[in-house]
């Protein structure tokens, strides 16, 4: 058996199965990628949570949680603030939104001292996993946004925040992949932690479980032959990946699938509604569409060997942004098969 070449994540995997155009543009071809106001919040929140996850930093999160206000600490404030300008998420009503996302987050059991003190806590637990043995063969990567570790229950608690604004249903209650990822990750990395459960957190949400809609998750704890299971599957994956081509870019395709039966954000509901880019909704608003919908101009960054590394959309462009010895060159990008034929 070859040796797995790709890094499956959870998102990579996701994106897959909802359209194989668009991963063959975010991954195959590099294309730039449009990030929506609420995923620069959560990669804002995310990155509060990863340094408050720091002991030396304690004493800031004692006074946030005295004041009940992130911004008490000045330099919490000015990191918030540098790159909610750099993001454009910067107006009132994102920032107060920020404050209360990072705030509900830190209020929750923030070092995992409700069930017992952690003999670890870990913050950003990242992990790089190649197996190839047998009849099963993956490489998974990722990151967990924190970890705790109980030695005397063998227990490890997997904790991920959420800034979306629903929590979770249908499938993604049954069959989580990250769930599965997360779980199989730690069982590589702590063995001897023999019991896992993942918890997500919705910041969006009140974080408390008898709440009428709760914030908190808590997927069931999966067995080994579930995570044996995930394993088979993985090495299917794998193997598609690993030889994806323009071909398999135009075999599963969101358009082509119909709209979904459940409450799920799949099929065509996944291209977005609008005809033209720049299509406003009756308020006023721009209406939302795959980032691959539509035509545009970028700029593809090339490594020494000419190999796609990254890109740019044109009018974000500058010397600057290419990385350290490669090429760029522009290039036109004329939108998705089933849309702009």
């Amino acid at each position: 058996m070859t040796q797995p070449q790709t890094a499956l994540s959870a998102s990579r995997i996701k994106t897959a199965q909802g359209c194989s155009w668009l991963y063959w543009c975010k991954y195959k071809l590099k294309l730039p990628d449009t990030s929506n106001d609420g995923a620069k919040r959560g990669s804002i929140c995310h990155l509060i949570f990863e340094l408050l996850g720091e002991k030396r930093r304690k004493g800031h999160y004692d006074k946030i949680m005295e004041t009940q206000d992130v911004f008490s600490v000045p330099s919490i404030k000015r990191l918030i603030m540098k790159h909610a300008r750099r993001d454009e998420v910067d107006d009132e009503d994102n920032i107060q939104l920020i404050k209360e996302m990072t705030f509900n987050g830190l209020s929750y059991d923030f070092f995992g001292g409700d069930l017992d003190k952690p003999t670890k806590e870990l913050s950003e637990q990242d992990f790089d996993i190649v197996k190839s043995d047998g009849k099963i063969s993956y490489r998974i990567r990722g990151f967990i946004d924190k970890l705790f570790l109980y030695k005397k229950q063998k227990f490890a608690l997997i904790r991920d925040f959420k800034t979306s604004k629903e929590v979770f249903k249908g499938k993604d209650l049954e069959d989580n992949m990250q769930d599965l990822m997360y779980s199989l990750a730690t069982k590589h990395l702590y063995p001897e932690y023999e019991n896992k459960q993942s918890e997500f957190l919705f910041l969006k949400f009140e974080l408390d479980q008898n709440a009428k809609k709760s914030g908190i998750i808590r997927m069931e704890p999966l067995s080994d032959e579930d995570l044996l299971g995930f394993e088979m599957q993985l090495t299917q994956i794998q193997k598609y990946l690993d030889g994806f081509s323009e071909d398999d870019a135009l075999s599963n395709m969101a358009a082509s699938q119909g709209f979904p039966s459940d409450n799920s954000f799949s099929g065509r509901l996944l291209c977005g509604f609008a005809t033209k880019k720049g299509e406003l909704k009756k308020d006023g608003t721009k209406k939302w569409h795959c980032s691959m919908k539509f035509d545009f101009f970028y700029y593809l960054f090339k490594n020494s060997k000419g190999q796609a590394v990254g890109s740019c959309f044109e009018d974000e462009f500058s010397e600057d942004a290419v990385p350290e010895g490669c090429t760029y060159e522009i290039r036109y990008y004329k939108g998705c098969p089933s849309h702009c034929s």
